[in-house]
C-alpha cells in the first residue's frame, strides 16, 4: 500500500470532525441570524435556506456513523419528499417549512450537546445532589424525588447515574458506620422518576420543543407555566405517596451529615436554571423568535459561562478550542440530531396525506371528538414507546398533524399538555429508552423489568392523572 492511501485513511476521520464541526457551526449561526432578521433584514431567506443545507449536508456527512434507525428515518424521509412531489405537489411549501423546523431540531440538539459537555464534568451538580441525601429514610425519599427532577434539567438522564452511585456511597458508609442501610433501589427509581416528570415541562427539553414549534396558538411562557404547575402538584402528590411507602427505621432516625458547600451547590444549580429559563424568555420576548430559537442561542452562550460559574471547569492550556467542542457536541447528538430531522420531514409528509384524506373535516364534523383525539395521543404515543418502536417519530406526526389543524386551534394548552406528558410516559413505557436502560443497569435488571414492572405503577398513575388534568383543561379551555 502506498503511503498516500494510508495518510488518507488516518486522517479522514478528523477531516469528517473537522467538517461536521464547521457546519454545525453553520447551521446554529445561521439558522439563529436567520430567524431573527426574518422580515426585518433582506438576506435573512437566504441564511435559513444555507442552515437547512448545512443541516441535510452534515446528515450525509455522518449517515455511516449513526445508528441504524436514523439511517432508516434519512431513508423515509428521502422517500417521504419524493411522494409528496409527485402525488400531493400542493403540499411542497409544508414540506419545506418542515424541514425548517428539523433543521431547527438539529441545531437545538447540538446546542444541547454543547451544554451537556461542562454539566458532565461538573462537581457543582454532583455536591448539589449529594446534599439531597441529608435527611431522614422518608425525607431522603421526598428530597431525592424532587431534587432529581430540577438537576435533571440541566445533567439530564445522567442524574439517575449519579444518585444512584451517590445512594450505593452512602449505603456502604452507614453499614460500616454500623448505622441501618439506604434502599438504593428507592433511590435510583425516584431519581428516574423525577427525570422523567422534568421531561414534560423542561424548557431545553426535547418534547417541549415539539410541541411549541408545531401548536401556533400555544404561548411558550403560559404552557411552560401551566406545565410546571401540573408536575409540581404531580411530583409532591407522587413523592409524598413513595415516602409514605418507605418503611421507617427502628429507632432514631439518624441524618447524614451534608456535605461541606451542598447547599452553596444546590442553590447555584437552582440559579443556573432559572438564569436559563428567564435568559431564553428574555430573547423569545425581545428578539420575536420562538422558544426554540431561543434556546439555541442561549444555550451556547450558558456552555460558555458555566466554566466562569464553575472555575474548576475552566479550559486548560492545549485542550480542543471552541469549534473542537462544538463538533465533539455535534458528533454525540448526531444520532437524535439525525432522527429529529428526518421524523419532522416524515411527519410533514404524513400530515399532508391525512389532511388530503379529510382528517380536518371529520374532526371539524364532530365524527372525530377533539377530546377523543387528544386523548388518543396520550394513550397512543406510549403505546408505541412500549411496543419498542422509536416514539419520536409519532410524537412529531401527531404534533404536525393536529397541532395546526382544527384540535390545536380550538383546544392548543389541552393538546399541548397532552403530548408534554404523552413524551413523558412513552420515554417510562419505552424498555429502549435510554433511561430505562440506565436503571436497568444501575439496579442490574433487564430494562424490560424496569419499564414493565418496576416502574409500571407509577407509569399507568401518570397516565391516569394525566387524563384527568388534560380533561378538565379541556373543559375550561
Amino acid at each position: 500500500m502506498s503511503l498516500s492511501p494510508r495518510i488518507a485513511r488516518l486522517w479522514a476521520p478528523q477531516i469528517a470532525l473537522a467538517a461536521g464541526g464547521v457546519l454545525s457551526l453553520v447551521m446554529l449561526a445561521a439558522l439563529v441570524l436567520g430567524k431573527i432578521g426574518e422580515g426585518r433584514m433582506p438576506g435573512a431567506g437566504a441564511l435559513l435556506a444555507l442552515a437547512a443545507g448545512a443541516a441535510v449536508v452534515l446528515a450525509l456527512l455522518r449517515l455511516g456513523r449513526v445508528s441504524r434507525i436514523a439511517q432508516v428515518f434519512l431513508a423515509g424521509a428521502v422517500v417521504s419528499t419524493l411522494a409528496v412531489a409527485v402525488l400531493l405537489p400542493s403540499a411542497l411549501p409544508a414540506m419545506q417549512q418542515a424541514l425548517m423546523q428539523g433543521t431547527a431540531f438539529a441545531a437545538f440538539l447540538t446546542a444541547l450537546g454543547l451544554i451537556r459537555a461542562p454539566v458532565r464534568r461538573s462537581k457543582l451538580i454532583a455536591r448539589a445532589a449529594e446534599g439531597l441525601f441529608a435527611h431522614s429514610a422518608r425525607a431522603r425519599v421526598l428530597a431525592v424525588s424532587l431534587g432529581a427532577q430540577g438537576i435533571s434539567v440541566l445533567f439530564n438522564i445522567g442524574t439517575i447515574g449519579m444518585i444512584s452511585d451517590i445512594a450505593r456511597n452512602h449505603d456502604g458508609a452507614r453499614k460500616a458506620a454500623g448505622k441501618r442501610g439506604i434502599d438504593t433501589r428507592a433511590m435510583t427509581l425516584s431519581a428516574l422518576r423525577g427525570t422523567l416528570l422534568m421531561t414534560v415541562w423542561s424548557p431545553i427539553g426535547l418534547g417541549f420543543a415539539i410541541v411549541t414549534s408545531a401548536i401556533p396558538g400555544l404561548d411558550p411562557v403560559a404552557i411552560l407555566a401551566l406545565a410546571f404547575g401540573l408536575v409540581a402538584l404531580l411530583s409532591v402528590a407522587a413523592a409524598l405517596l413513595q415516602a409514605a411507602a418507605t418503611p421507617l427505621p427502628e429507632g432514631v432516625p439518624v441524618h447524614d451529615p451534608a456535605p461541606a458547600g451542598a447547599g452553596r451547590a444546590l442553590g447555584a444549580v437552582i440559579a443556573a436554571i432559572l438564569g436559563l429559563i428567564v435568559l431564553t424568555l428574555a430573547a423569545h420576548r425581545l428578539l420575536e423568535v420562538s422558544f426554540l430559537i431561543a434556546a439555541c442561542l442561549v444555550l451556547p452562550l450558558l456552555a460558555a459561562l458555566w466554566p466562569r460559574i464553575e472555575p474548576g471547569l475552566r479550559a486548560a492550556p492545549g485542550e480542543p478550542g471552541g469549534l473542537a467542542r462544538l463538533s465533539a457536541a455535534s458528533e454525540g447528538m448526531a444520532t437524535e440530531s439525525t432522527i429529529f430531522l428526518a421524523a419532522a420531514v416524515i411527519g410533514a409528509a404524513v400530515a399532508a396525506a391525512a389532511k388530503a384524506a379529510g382528517i380536518d373535516a371529520l374532526i371539524a364534523g364532530g365524527q372525530l371528538p377533539p377530546l377523543a383525539v387528544i386523548l388518543a395521543c396520550l394513550v397512543l404515543i406510549p403505546a408505541v414507546g412500549a411496543m419498542m418502536i422509536p416514539h419520536t417519530i409519532v410524537m412529531i406526526m401527531a404534533a404536525q398533524l393536529f397541532g395546526a389543524g382544527p384540535v390545536g386551534a380550538e383546544h392548543p394548552y389541552a393538546l399541548g399538555i397532552a403530548l408534554l406528558f404523552a413524551w413523558a410516559l412513552a420515554i417510562a413505557a419505552s424498555p429502549i429508552s435510554a433511561m430505562a436502560i440506565i436503571t436497568g443497569r444501575e439496579l442490574g435488571v433487564a430494562p424490560t423489568r424496569v419499564t414493565f414492572a418496576l416502574n409500571l405503577r407509577f407509569t399507568l398513575g401518570l397516565m391516569a392523572a394525566a387524563a384527568v388534568l388534560v380533561s378538565l383543561l379541556y373543559l375550561f379551555e
